[in-house]
């Protein structure tokens, strides 16, 4: 006679079937695809030898001058014909091109100049860590060149005490036996706080231009990466663009496109600051090329980083906005709705939220606070830059080692 068990259980022959899961840059990887244009991980080849100028008279038609603009492939070209009447024809044409400068930096800007100088004589050796565990670093909201609270003063300083204690933090789980081979230094938006049209009052808070709140953000990225580098194997420092960041017009608006942001220009400068000094070769970057979020593969754990000014709906609370937001990225099957992870920032307080196998965190900020929000809503947050380690294989929580600096 059959068992209970027997008579009870259903009949099945297939499991659930599911989508593979997409694959995700872990950020140093060789051959890293940027035909889609959605990240760049090394520098743009200059043109050195005569069949790298093949482009110029396209440049030239298209009234740039050669001799400072270029063109990064894949470059488009369409044609077609079109009868204009009385038997004539025109010759036509559509050209598709991603068109940069070849001196990106202003000449005005001698702190880049200086900062490149000390970064070509710096040597560093990277240390051989055996392991593949990942020490990610959230830099959110600096909002540097703020007056509120205490001011850029206050900022900068919080920021040069991160970076030491950031470095006794990596020692210290080392010695507790957390084999940090990997480094991501992931960048969540507001390094700078802009000029105006965030929020009533922002011209008269700001303390210093565009210009130079780029400027000291920029040094301070750089002072980080160069202090912790030589501590890894590997070092990824990845961005995404906030709302702060944002090129604006007279009216408040953002008028251009998502990638035109301060944000992410800070990371390209610091980019090809690096790139000059081959002791840097084993850090990367990943840097959105028109995109308000990125994903990365992070020992094996997928990590999506957002600002989170795109959070809009959902609810009352910032942790509710982001559920429903990445309910939508995996409803639409992007490549964020894979994330074990979401790291956002933009509403200036922590917050870490378990949902089943997902995991949303929420950076605090290292600004000062905002008069203008305390006084609308009564509401502040203590500074600091969150931390925490990824190890391969962890059968709970993808995350570990969580830490408020």
């Amino acid at each position: 006679m059959s068992s209970l068990e027997q008579y009870s259980k259903s009949a099945r022959a297939f499991s659930n079937v599911k989508r593979l899961r997409q694959q995700h840059p872990k950020g140093w990887e060789p051959g890293l695809d940027t035909a889609k244009g959605e990240i760049i991980s090394k520098p743009m080849p200059k043109a050195s030898k005569p069949e790298d100028h093949k482009w110029d008279k396209y440049l030239e038609e298209l009234g740039f001058n050669p001799d400072e603009f270029e063109i990064i492939e894949p470059f488009e070209v369409r044609t077609w014909t079109a009868n204009m009447g009385g038997g004539e024809t025109e010759q036509f044409y559509y050209y598709k091109a991603k068109i940069i400068s070849k001196n990106p930096i202003s000449d005005k800007d001698f702190d880049y100049k200086q900062l490149l100088k000390e970064i070509k004589s710096a040597k560093i050796k990277p240390q051989t860590i055996v392991g593949d565990d990942s020490f990610v670093v959230c830099l959110s909201d600096w909002q540097m060149g703020k007056r509120d609270g205490d001011g850029t003063k206050g900022i900068v300083q919080r920021i040069e005490q991160m970076i030491p204690d950031t470095t006794a933090r990596i020692k210290q789980l080392r010695k507790n036996g957390v084999e940090l081979s990997n480094l991501y230094i992931v960048g969540l938006g507001d390094i700078v706080e802009g000029c105006e049209g965030h929020y009533d009052m922002q011209t008269f808070s700001v303390e210093y231009d565009l210009r130079r709140q780029k400027m000291i953000a920029r040094r301070l990225l750089v002072k980080a990466i160069k202090t912790w580098a030589p501590m890894f194997n590997h070092v990824v420092v990845a961005c995404v663009p906030g709302n702060h960041g944002e090129n604006r017009n007279q009216k408040g608006k953002s008028f251009t496109t998502f990638g035109d942001n301060f944000d992410v220009s800070i990371f390209d400068e610091a980019q090809e600051i690096l790139a000059e000094n081959p002791a840097f070769k084993h850090v990367s970057f990943v840097i959105p090329e028109n995109d308000l979020w990125l994903t990365l593969d992070v020992s094996g754990t997928i990590v999506g980083l957002a600002h989170g000014h795109q959070f809009r709906t959902g609810g009352k609370y910032s942790h509710q906005k982001a559920i429903n937001w990445l309910s939508g990225q995996a409803f639409g099957m992007t490549e964020m709705g894979d994330v074990d992870i979401l790291i956002s920032g933009h509403f200036h307080h922590l917050f870490v939220v378990n949902e089943g196998k997902r995991t949303l965190m929420q950076c605090p900020s290292v600004d000062g606070g905002s008069d203008w929000f305390e006084n609308i809503t009564g509401r502040s947050s203590y500074a600091g830059t969150l931390t925490f380690s990824i190890t391969p294989g962890q059968t709970q929580l993808p995350w570990d080692n969580l830490k408020v600096i």
